[in-house]
């Protein structure tokens, strides 16, 4: 099992219970998830996971869903994606973020079909905030001119800020991640399970 990391600073709260990732700058290991992450073939557009990421201030999760055809096609997609280290996706968009950028990357696949995703938003000042979250592509039925139809739709399951961190590892084993932050008498080791993740909306 290959341990990654990155001396990249994140800001946040120091709460030992959200130390798990800033992971997020560096590949993760089995990073080939990111390819069953898509809509119409193409992986999902940055600015559809922000319509359900948590924003600055929220301090719990919040159940919600996106109709991934509604934001593909809506002007929040429109945003022009870079890639960072690989396949961390990120859009700067000002009118949708009122600055700084906002990006996300797919580290695990769970056996349940859940995804876990880092998320990195870089504020207007330069500090980055950093979570943890797990999400899902359903169908679900809708209404379409008197008709029903099945429509894709991205749905938050649960989200976890990361506090601040000097040093971060991790790596991954099915539907676990163990994270190590912090060296000599600061070292701390975590383990993350999707799964409980998952179920937080529950």
């Amino acid at each position: 099992m290959r341990h990654l990391e990155a001396k990249k600073r994140c800001s946040g709260p120091r709460r030992a219970l959200l130390l798990l990732t800033c992971a997020i700058l560096v590949p993760a290991e089995g990073a080939q998830a990111d390819e069953a992450f898509l809509y119409s073939g193409q992986p999902i557009h940055p600015a559809c996971v922000h319509a359900i990421a948590m924003h600055q201030g929220d301090a719990v999760p919040v159940t919600t869903a996106v109709s991934l055809e509604g934001c593909a096609s809506s002007e929040r997609s429109r945003a022009k994606v870079h890639y960072e280290a690989g396949d961390l996706a990120v859009i700067e968009d000002d009118a949708l973020l009122a600055g700084g950028s906002f990006g996300y990357r797919v580290i695990s696949r769970l056996d349940n079909g859940i995804f876990g995703l880092a998320i990195r938003r870089v504020r207007p000042d330069g500090s980055e905030r950093v979570s943890l979250a797990a999400v899902e592509i359903v169908q679900r039925p809708m209404i379409l001119h008197g008709s029903v139809v099945q429509l894709q739709q991205l749905e938050l399951l649960g989200e976890l800020w990361v506090p601040d961190m000097e040093l971060t590892s991790f790596r991954t084993a099915g539907n676990r991640v163990h994270f190590v932050s912090g060296v000599g008498p600061d070292r701390v080791e975590r383990d993350v399970d999707f799964t409980r993740l998952g179920k937080m909306r529950k």
